[in-house]
């Protein structure tokens, strides 16, 4: 959905994406958790239907809009700051004991190897992402992530799928020690590319931490709402996204228009 403004009025500098559900296609994430699931059913020799496994591993970590549901106490704490893959941890653990499995430190490692191992594999990009940072990046504009992505994570994954030299700057909650939407993240990125909130775009697929998150920046959003559908009738007016589409494609035609 174009909404009715008018894009004379926007000076860019910046152009920012979200990772996960954004640039990364969230249908391959659900591969990967599969072919993880499967490969521990095998591993750990369970009787349990691999789609249950999924089920049982996906209800503790993901929020409908499959964002990660990050404890409130850590969220905006600097100090309480935990990376996102210790809640994959946690899961992983409660998934064991709902096996009536005894978990030991060791099935970390094993986990470890088997996430990794699967998500460099089967993880892909969203249709359109390349073209969209090509034409951010061939317009002259500062092309940035950021993204609750670990650094670890964050630095073989854009290697596999042979984006890690497309970004003029990449910031994460782990180097910030803080989540989106909170500011300091986005401060952060703002700083990177030397704009001012106003003379940026943000692009994502979660309304709470991409959509207001960036807006209380100050930032032009692109909404990619593909699965939450409806937003908190909570929120301000001041909160809602300036574009809403389904596919990270669609927002193709709005960069034509806006940079």
């Amino acid at each position: 959905m174009f909404n009715n403004i008018n894009e004379n009025k926007f000076i860019f500098k910046a152009v920012f994406f979200d990772f996960g559900g954004t640039l990364m296609d969230a249908e391959s994430d659900k591969r990967a958790h599969y072919h993880m699931m499967k490969e521990i059913k095998d591993n750990y020799r369970l009787v349990i239907p691999v789609e249950e496994l999924i089920f049982l591993f996906e209800k503790q970590l993901f929020n409908k809009d499959t964002t990660l549901k990050i404890n409130p106490d850590t969220e905006y704490e600097k100090n309480n700051f935990q990376k996102l893959y210790t809640y994959y941890e946690a899961s992983f653990q409660s998934l064991l004991e709902s096996c009536n499995l005894a978990f030991k430190p060791s099935d970390l490692n094993i986990f470890k190897n088997i996430y990794l191992k699967n998500h460099l594999k089967y993880i892909t990009l969203s249709e359109g992402a390349m073209e969209s940072i090509f034409m951010v990046k061939e317009k002259g504009y500062h092309c940035g992530i950021i993204s609750d992505i670990d650094i670890d994570y964050q630095e073989k994954q854009f290697k596999a799928l042979n984006i890690d030299q497309e970004f003029n700057s990449i910031t994460t909650s782990e180097e910030i020690e803080i989540y989106k939407p909170a500011a300091p993240i986005f401060e952060a990125a703002l700083k990177k590319a030397n704009c001012l909130g106003k003379e940026a775009l943000m692009i994502g697929d979660s309304y709470e931490k991409d959509i207001v998150g960036g807006k209380n920046m100050g930032m032009t959003t692109i909404w990619i709402n593909r699965y939450q559908k409806q937003i908190d009738t909570n929120y301000n007016i001041d909160s809602m996204a300036d574009f809403t589409v389904v596919q990270l494609k669609d927002i193709l035609p709005i960069l034509e228009r806006l940079l």
